[in-house]
């Protein structure tokens, strides 16, 4: 099973925001429909082919759910739906995890970092694991780990998710940093490949 490519989204793009709202909203009705038509055909071991690699069906399934919370905030912006949703710890689990080293791969690629440097960021969220994004000429990497040191940014979990896809929220004192301009703009490169 193959899923279709990026190129599905440019019709969207010219559409009004009322239209917009309107294409999502049945969008999401017939994703509805077909997933649980998938969940009741399709064994768990299925794979599907996606953005060049292989899934299980159930990856897939939690990546759309993830798909729709973030498209819908694209959408809404920061109303209490949106952010109770964001704030879901499966969400920065499935973005780290599960998206988190194809997420940062066009980012790394535009930081065009020479080849003795290195970057090196800790998201922090109170109460909570840091995410740690590494980055030099060949790699980046992201993974979850006690807090450590400074970090980089803090923010509210809602808000370091919004980070991780490239995204802020519309209010600035939700997440700060004393890492100064030249890391952040670093930081928000990598972090702006999807």
């Amino acid at each position: 099973m193959e899923t279709r490519g990026f190129d599905r989204e440019a019709p969207y793009h010219r559409l009004s925001d009322a239209d917009l709202w309107s294409a999502f909203l049945r969008n999401c009705a017939h994703l509805t429909d077909i997933a649980a038509a998938a969940a009741r055909d399709l064994s768990p071991d299925t794979e599907i082919t996606w953005t060049g690699r292989t899934v299980t069906a159930p990856f897939f399934a939690e990546h759309m759910r993830e798909e729709l919370i973030l498209h819908r905030w694209d959408l809404t912006g920061d109303d209490r739906t949106a952010v109770r949703a964001l704030d879901e710890p499966w969400m920065t689990e499935h973005s780290v995890i599960s998206v988190g080293r194809p997420l940062l791969a066009r980012g790394r690629a535009e930081l065009r970092l020479a080849p003795d440097e290195r970057l090196e960021a800790r998201l922090r969220t109170p109460g909570t694991d840091d995410i740690v994004l590494t980055a030099d000429a060949d790699t980046a990497g992201i993974r979850l780990a006690a807090p450590d040191g400074p970090a980089t940014i803090e923010s509210d979990a809602a808000t370091r998710l919004l980070l991780l896809w490239g995204r802020r929220p519309a209010d600035p004192s939700r997440w700060h940093s004393a890492a100064g301009p030249e890391t952040l703009r670093r930081v928000r490169t990598l972090l702006s490949g999807y």
